[in-house]
């Protein structure tokens, strides 16, 4: 066997090493922040489904932060200049 081959091979470990622990870790803050949320709209006063941003959480959880992100929103067609103050309902 050619030692090129063990270096990588022992970089393949070292970065499944890696990526593993950090998979188990991050994949329920995932699955948690992609779970459709029903709240009600401050601009409209009527219930709106909202659903977040996964990838975004992930990345802000990553950092110690746990700021969220709307994706999309069930009332956005009608409400052209949302703030987006429904998230301190989901706090």
């Amino acid at each position: 066997m050619s030692p090129v081959y063990v270096v990588y091979a022992f970089l393949c470990y070292m970065l499944l090493a890696l990526l593993i622990p950090l998979g188990w870790a991050l994949i329920p803050v995932w699955r948690k922040a992609r779970v459709v949320r029903h709240v009600i709209c401050p601009a409209a006063g009527q219930p709106a489904v909202v659903s977040l941003d996964g990838w975004y959480a992930v990345k802000m959880h990553t950092f110690g932060n746990d700021e969220k992100s709307v994706r999309s929103c069930s009332e956005w067609p009608r409400c052209s200049n949302c703030r987006r103050e429904c998230m301190l309902q989901l706090a």
